[in-house]
This record gives structure tokens, C-alpha cells and sequence, in this order.
């Protein structure tokens, strides 16, 4: 019985012997590691990068749209060049967008606080014309110890458009491009702050650098399409100051700005036949003769230097449930875009046509001439307002509408109808003559007056599926109450477009659109 035992146990201890040794040879399974850390310092989202303390959040969105009756544009809207041609050939009624975005914040702790740098690139396609696909990147900005450098947003701004409507429309919001910003804010607790800021110059006109100052010694004014700018070249940023309030009821802000408005030089003859010659300096304003260059031109002096400026402000009220309103209200002289930035490719004039009828308004920081003698600044102001209500937690309806305007002064009107009698491609001329049908000495220039507004409102209603998917459609109604109503004018026609040298007449215009969307973003 003892050998049994004996035997028994020795097997038993083989076994467990020869099983340790192959459990020995067997991987051991290694505790869990978090490769990529959840950091909550800034909320939500955010990841550390492994090895460092850098926070990372990384999203972005993808988008599509389609448009009706909101001409070829959907950046510029139905009034800005041939987008207002309404014909056959100009102005398409129907148009498709698709816009991607993607965003990368960063952000760390410092012995001066949060250091963060953010950046947002993407691209825009729309139809039907494909050179208007873009790849661009609307935010690239470091913020450090008050500090925000980059492109980000102008600090003058508070309305958001894009956040009651899908459309742009006329605002100070510069949101959507972004702007290039130096800017310092203090914080003086219980949400209250103050920044100053120095900031890319805001300008009119199609030709960034040249925008804003209309020279009427050069000719005609353009619809829409290419001025006939003067401005000296950019000498210093705009400077903008805002004082500002956050707190849970909502927030508000008042803000202001200065901007350099002076013109490049008085005109030099432009060597056409019949035409002042080159080396002259144009001393008139009126009839072929009198249309100038800027070539040559530092000969002939310039106006004295010019500064425009705005005012603003604007309030957000929270209500429970989730609604909110919000409005702003500008009041500029020579400094146009501080009330209307939003479509930022229309704004140096809007146009519109509807059979034999035409509204149009040109819009400046400034007109100067030799005629004028000094840089006549061009007076704007605007309004904005929306309400937002929530009907459900994922369902919602804005309501929004604006109001601008721009007025000359007396010697600027004279000096813009004075050039409006000469016939230039794609503008109107007053002046009469058996070649346009209006016989002469019928000619009613007298009733030139650029003298403009444009109003209107419209809602947006949207459902979101989940917090980071929706569908939404945005109805717009827009008002142009034309410079010169009642007035009869002949068009120039211009290259490319369907609409032919006629006779037309000034009267205000309206204009409907629809936009709907469908919009997914991409969060972590």
C-alpha cells in the first residue's frame, strides 16, 4: 500500500512539474496601458498626445447644399455682378455646394496660462461653375497669455450670421472667411473683458488692395464687377478696440474701429485719341476727355490723408428653454465694411436686373476727384437682429432681417454722376444721344442720385437627427432699393454676359431664395 501511495504521489508531482514548466514557456499577459490619455482640463475631446502634455482635440464637418433662385454664387448672393443678370445665359437659378472642413486644437498649461494654436482647413466646391473650388484655411491662430495672432475673427464683431441663417446676409461678420488679426485681451473677471486689436484693413471692391476709394477721373464706376479704386496702398492695419460682457443671461458689446481711407493720386491723361495726353493731368469730370489712368499719375498730387471710422454695438439675450435674440447696430464714415462684410466678394456694388428694369447700388468708403478736391467719405449704417426658438431639444426655427445704407455727400454725388455720363462696359451712363435713343438734351442726369438702401429677413428652420447631424431649409427675402429710382439710363454691355447695350429703367428690385442643407459633423 506504501509503494502505491508513494508511486501515486511521485506521478502527481511529475505531472505538476512538467505542467509549471510549460506554463513557464506560455507569454504572461501584461497589465493594461492607456496609449492615448482622455485629458480634461479643456473639456470634451480632448486627447494627450503620448510623451507630451499637449492636448488635442480633433474634428471638422462635411457638408452639402443646394440653392434656388440665389444667382451664380451662393457666397455672393443673387445681387452681385452677373449673379443680378436675370436671363437665359446669366445669373443661374439653381446651384450646388459641397464644403468639408477639418480643425485641430492644441492647447497646453504654462507658467502664463494656456498656450493654444488652432487650425481649421477645408475645401469648397460649388456648381455650376468649377473654377470656384477652393482649398483654404479660415482659422490659423496661437492664443498665449492674451495674446491672439493669426487669422481667426475681427474683435469688432458680435452678430453671428451663420448661426440664425444658412445665407450671409449683409453684417460685420467676418466668421466665415476669418481675418488676420494681432490682438490682446484683458480679463477683468465676472465675464467682463476689453481687446485691442490690430487687424487685416477691411476694403470694397473686388481688387483687395485697391478697394474702397473710388477716383471718378478714371471713368465710370462699375455694376458689381471692377471699380475704378484709387486707394494709397496699405500703410497701417485697422485699428479696433471692444468692450465686452459674458455671463449667463447672455452677453453684449460695444466696439469701434479706424481705417485708412486716402486716395492714390489725381488722374494722368490717358493718351487716347481725343483724350487729355499722357502727361496731363485730367482737371475735368465730365464727357471722354476727362477719363484718366493711374499711370504716370504721381505728377498730378493726391487729396490729403483720410481716416474712416465705425462704432457698434450689440447685445445676446439667453431665455429659457434655449432661445435666444441677438442684434447689432454700426454707423461708419469711410469705413463701408464695418457694416457689411458679410459676402465679402458682392460688396463693392449690387446690381440687379428684371427685363427692362434695374436696380443698382455702388458701394465705397470714399469718392475723391479733382473736382471734389479732398477724400469725400462715404457715410454707412446698418442694423441686424434675430430670434431663435427651440421647439423641441433637436428642433428649431430662427426668424432675422437687416437694414444698410449709403449716403454721399453732395460734392461725391456730383463727382459719381458727373462720371456716369461716360458709356464704360458693364455700367449705366444718364447722358443722352441719338446712339443710346435718348435724344439729346433729354438727358436726366438730374435725377442721378447714388443714394441707396437694401432690407430683408428671412427664416431658417432645422431638425437635428442626433446633436451632430441635421437637415434645414432657410428662406430669404431681400430688397434693393436702387441710387437714381425713376430714372431712365443706358447700359453698356459687358463682355461675356447675355444683356445687351439698352436702354433701362431704374426701379427697385426684390429677390426670393431657398437654401436647403444637410450638414454632418465629425467629432471625436
Amino acid at each position: 500500500m506504501k509503494m502505491v501511495k508513494s508511486l501515486l504521489l511521485g506521478t502527481a508531482a511529475g505531472l505538476v512539474a512538467v505542467a509549471g514548466a510549460q506554463a513557464a514557456d506560455m507569454p504572461v499577459k501584461a497589465a493594461p496601458v492607456q496609449y492615448v490619455k482622455i485629458c480634461s482640463l479643456y473639456g470634451d475631446g480632448f486627447y494627450y498626445i503620448p510623451g507630451t502634455d499637449i492636448c488635442l482635440k480633433i474634428g471638422g464637418y462635411v457638408r452639402g447644399e443646394y440653392f434656388y433662385n440665389y444667382g451664380s454664387s451662393g457666397t455672393n448672393g443673387p445681387m452681385a455682378g452677373a449673379s443680378g443678370m436675370k436671363d437665359r445665359f446669366d445669373g443661374h437659378d439653381f446651384l450646388m455646394r459641397t464644403r468639408a472642413y477639418a480643425w485641430f486644437d492644441s492647447r497646453q498649461q504654462t507658467e502664463y496660462g494656456t498656450l493654444r494654436s488652432y487650425l481649421q482647413i477645408g475645401v469648397n466646391y460649388d456648381s455650376p461653375n468649377v473654377t470656384s473650388t477652393s482649398f483654404n484655411a479660415n482659422r490659423a491662430f496661437i492664443q498665449f497669455a492674451g495674446f491672439t495672432v493669426g487669422t481667426a475673427q475681427s474683435f469688432y464683431d458680435f452678430y453671428s450670421s451663420p448661426a440664425s441663417s444658412y445665407f450671409g446676409p449683409p453684417s460685420s461678420d467676418t466668421g466665415d472667411g476669418g481675418l488676420k488679426v494681432f490682438a490682446y485681451t484683458a480679463q477683468y473677471g465676472n465675464g467682463f473683458s476689453a481687446t485691442f486689436s490690430f487687424e487685416e484693413p477691411r476694403v470694397i471692391g473686388t481688387a483687395p488692395l485697391n478697394g474702397g476709394v473710388v477716383n471718378t477721373q478714371l471713368g465710370n464706376p462699375l455694376l458689381g464687377t471692377t471699380f475704378d479704386t484709387d486707394k494709397a496702398k496699405i500703410r497701417f492695419p485697422d485699428i479696433v478696440q471692444n468692450w465686452r460682457i459674458d455671463q449667463a443671461w447672455g452677453s453684449a458689446q460695444i466696439m469701434g474701429a479706424i481705417h485708412d481711407v486716402s486716395g492714390g493720386y489725381y488722374a494722368n491723361g490717358s493718351g487716347a485719341a481725343g483724350a487729355t495726353p499722357l502727361g496731363t493731368c485730367v482737371t475735368a469730370v465730365t464727357g471722354a476727355a476727362a477719363v484718366g489712368t493711374i499711370t504716370g499719375s504721381e505728377i498730378c498730387g493726391h487729396p490729403a490723408d483720410k481716416v474712416g471710422w465705425a462704432v457698434g454695438a450689440g447685445s445676446k439675450f439667453n431665455f429659457q428653454g434655449g432661445d435666444y435674440f441677438q442684434w447689432q447696430v454700426n454707423y461708419a464714415q469711410g469705413a463701408s465694411r464695418f457694416v457689411a462684410n458679410t459676402q465679402p466678394n458682392a460688396f463693392g456694388g449690387f446690381n440687379q436686373w428684371n427685363g427692362q428694369s434695374l436696380g443698382f447700388g455702388l458701394a465705397t468708403d470714399a469718392v475723391f476727384s479733382s473736382f471734389t478736391g479732398d477724400v469725400q467719405l462715404t457715410t454707412s449704417y446698418g442694423v441686424n437682429a434675430a430670434y431663435d426658438h427651440l421647439w423641441l431639444p433637436n428642433f428649431r426655427t430662427s426668424v432675422y432681417g437687416w437694414w444698410i445704407t449709403q449716403r454721399y455727400s453732395a460734392a461725391a454725388n456730383s463727382s459719381l454722376c458727373a462720371a456716369q455720363t461716360n458709356a464704360a462696359a458693364g455700367a449705366v451712363a444718364f447722358a443722352g444721344g441719338l446712339a443710346t435713343g435718348i435724344l439729346p438734351g433729354t438727358s436726366n442726369v438730374a435725377l442721378c442720385n447714388n443714394n441707396w438702401n437694401q432690407w430683408g429677413f428671412g427664416s431658417r428652420t432645422q431638425y437635428n437627427f442626433t446633436p451632430w447631424f441635421y437637415v434645414g431649409f432657410d428662406v430669404i427675402y431681400s430688397k434693393l432699393e436702387t441710387a437714381s429710382n425713376g430714372a431712365i439710363v443706358t447700359y453698356t454691355q459687358l463682355a461675356g454676359t447675355a444683356k445687351p447695350t439698352a436702354i433701362y429703367g431704374l426701379t427697385d428690385q426684390d429677390n426670393y431664395g431657398l437654401r436647403i442643407r444637410v450638414h454632418r459633423d465629425i467629432v471625436p
